[in-house]
C-alpha cells in the first residue's frame, strides 16, 4: 500500500470514529419533539423529495449517498428541477417511490420493506402519521422520524430545517455556512424595505391550474402570502379566506384592484392542465404565451387599475425553497421596483448555487412580466 494511500484511509478511518463519537445526540425537530438519533443516519427515507435540495447544501458530492426512497413530488411539482438533478445524479431515477402523502395515504409496509433508520417528513404530514398505526411502529422499532418545513411558515422554518437537518447528518458547519450566508441577505432585506408604502397584493398561486379559465386560487397566513408579508406587503388572500389556502371571485378581485397581481407557476402539467411554465430550460415566448392566456380569461382585465397595468409572474416553488431569500428578492423588484433597481436575483441565485451545492449551472427563467396593453386590440 502506497504511503498516501494509507495516509487517506487512516484519515477517512479517524473521521467516522470522531463521527460515531457525536451520536447519539438528541434534537427537537419542526413539530417540537425530541428525537433521539442513535447513530448517524446511513438509510434515510423522505416523505418528500424537494427535501433533496436541503441535502444538496449539507451532501454536495452526492446528496442521496444516504437517501433510500422517498414520496417522489419533486417530479410533479416542479419537472424542470427534476430533469437537472437527475442530470447531475442520474441514480435519483433508482430510489425506491413510496406512496406517503400529507392527506393520509401511507403505504405502511412499504415504509418498513425498506429498512430506513431515519424518516424526514413535512411539518404538514404529522396527522397522517399520528391518525395511523405508523407512529406507534416507528417507536417500537426505534426508527425515528424527525419534521422539516418550508412551506408553512418559509422564512422561520427553512433555516430551522437546514440547521435541525446539519445536527441530524452531522454537518453543522455546512449549515451554518449556509445560514450565515442566508441570514444576512435576508436582513439586508428587511431592513431596506422597513418603512416604505404597503401595497397590496394579490398571489394566483399555480395560476390557472384549475383549467377551464378558472380564477382565482390564492394563500392567506402561509407560504407566498407570508412572503409578502415579510417585506411589509398587504396579503390580500389573508384578507379574503378563512382557511390557509382557496379560491376568491374574480367580481371581489375586481372590487379590490390590488396594486400587485402576481401569478406564480412550474412546468408541472395536472390532468392536462399546464401553469406558466417557469423553471429550466424554458423559453420566453412559452413563458409569454401561457401569461397572455390567463390574461385573456373572461372578464381578466377588469382586474387592471389602468390599461397600461402590469401581470408579474414568478416561480412557484421559491416559497417552498431553501433558496426562498431569491424569491424574496424578486418580490422585493416587483412591489418597489426604483428602491430595489440594483437587485439581481438571478445572480444571487447562481451564487448561492455556486458557493453551496454542486448542482449544474443551466439556463432559467424564474420571472416575467405582462401588460394589459400588450394584449389590447
Amino acid at each position: 500500500m502506497k504511503f498516501s494511500s494509507w495516509i487517506i484511509g487512516l484519515t477517512m478511518l479517524l473521521t467516522g470514529v470522531a463521527h460515531a463519537a457525536d451520536y447519539p445526540r438528541t434534537l427537537v425537530d419542526l413539530a417540537g419533539r425530541e428525537v433521539r438519533i442513535a447513530a448517524a443516519p446511513q438509510r434515510i427515507l423522505l416523505q418528500d423529495s424537494n427535501d433533496l435540495l436541503a441535502l444538496a447544501l449539507l451532501e454536495r458530492d452526492d446528496p442521496l449517498r444516504r437517501v433510500i426512497a422517498w414520496n417522489n413530488n419533486l417530479r410533479s411539482s416542479d419537472p424542470s428541477l427534476w430533469k437537472l438533478l437527475v442530470q447531475r445524479w442520474p441514480q435519483a431515477e433508482q430510489v425506491k417511490n413510496l406512496t406517503f402523502s400529507n392527506g393520509g395515504e401511507v403505504d405502511i409496509e412499504g415504509i418498513l420493506r425498506a429498512r430506513p433508520d431515519l424518516i424526514v417528513a413535512r411539518l404538514e404530514s404529522r396527522a397522517a402519521v399520528d391518525n395511523s398505526v405508523l407512529g406507534a411502529l416507528l417507536e417500537r422499532l426505534g426508527i425515528p422520524l424527525i419534521y422539516v418545513d418550508s412551506e408553512s411558515d418559509p422564512l422561520h422554518h427553512v433555516p430551522r430545517s437546514i440547521a435541525l437537518l446539519g445536527q441530524v447528518l452531522g454537518h453543522e458547519d455546512r449549515a451554518d455556512a449556509y445560514l450565515q450566508a442566508y441570514r444576512s441577505r435576508l436582513q439586508a432585506l428587511l431592513d431596506r424595505t422597513a418603512g416604505l408604502p404597503a401595497r397590496r397584493v394579490f398571489v394566483e398561486a399555480r395560476a390557472g391550474q384549475a383549467g377551464g379559465g378558472a380564477c382565482c386560487h390564492t394563500q392567506a397566513d402561509s407560504g407566498w402570502g407570508l412572503m409578502v408579508q415579510a417585506l411589509g406587503g398587504i396579503n390580500l388572500g389573508s384578507r379574503l379566506l378563512v382557511s390557509e389556502s382557496g379560491d376568491v371571485a374574480l367580481e371581489t378581485l375586481v372590487r379590490s384592484k390590488p396594486d400587485l397581481y402576481l401569478m406564480t407557476g412550474t412546468q408541472r402539467v395536472r390532468n392536462g392542465v399546464a401553469t406558466i411554465p417557469f423553471g429550466y430550460g424554458v423559453s420566453d415566448q412559452a413563458i409569454q404565451a401561457e401569461l397572455a392566456r390567463l390574461m385573456a380569461r373572461p372578464g381578466f382585465a377588469n382586474v387592471a387599475q389602468t390599461p397600461q397595468s402590469c401581470v408579474q409572474g414568478l416561480y412557484h416553488q421559491f416559497y417552498n425553497s431553501v433558496f426562498n431569500i431569491v424569491g424574496l428578492e424578486y418580490l422585493a423588484q416587483m412591489l418597489w421596483p426604483e428602491r430595489f433597481a440594483d437587485l439581481d436575483p438571478a445572480a444571487d441565485y447562481r451564487r448561492l448555487v455556486a458557493d453551496f451545492t454542486q448542482l449544474p449551472d443551466a439556463p432559467f427563467a424564474f420571472q416575467a412580466h405582462r401588460c394589459f396593453a400588450e394584449d389590447s386590440p
